[in-house]
């Protein structure tokens, strides 16, 4: 499900945990877990980090994660990959968690995509054969030839 008023992707239990893990082992030496068993940001993301101003510079260095189906691929990048939890930082560093959470959590059986990984993505739908098509897209630069920009 393609979801603009949810703000992050969604993914049910197995997928989530599967995803989790490989971000986890690719970013342990990038990135420090914030280590709070009982902190879950929105009831279903629990796998956040301290970031530090300079860990942040390097948010463009974090793994690509592809969202694969059937004829269509979607990449989420860079930035796109955390967020920063509003009023919430442990010394100096800020918190961010990781944009993608566990469907289960929420008590749906579903996979969402939220409009936090909407962002900078031209989104075709063809409801006649049942297929969605995605291209990544600067908006900003898009707007402007379309004249709706600066």
């Amino acid at each position: 499900m393609v979801d603009s008023g949810t703000q992050f992707t969604f993914l049910l239990g197995e997928v989530y945990t599967s995803l989790r893990n490989e971000f986890l082992q690719q970013t342990r030496r990038v990135l420090r877990v914030y280590e709070d068993p009982n902190f879950v940001f929105q009831g279903a993301m629990d796998l956040c980090y301290r970031v530090t101003g300079s860990t942040r510079q390097s948010f463009s260095n974090l793994p690509r994660v592809s969202l694969m189906f059937r004829g269509a691929e979607m990449s989420v990048s860079g930035e796109r990959l955390l967020y920063r939890v509003p009023g919430m930082s442990k010394g100096s560093d800020s918190v961010y968690c990781f944009t993608f959470g566990n469907s289960d959590l929420l008590g749906i059986e579903a996979f969402v995509i939220g409009h936090h990984h909407q962002q900078n993505v031209w989104m075709e739908f063809d409801l006649v054969k049942s297929r969605v098509g995605f291209a990544e897209v600067r908006c900003d630069l898009a707007g402007q030839k379309l004249g709706m920009g600066p």
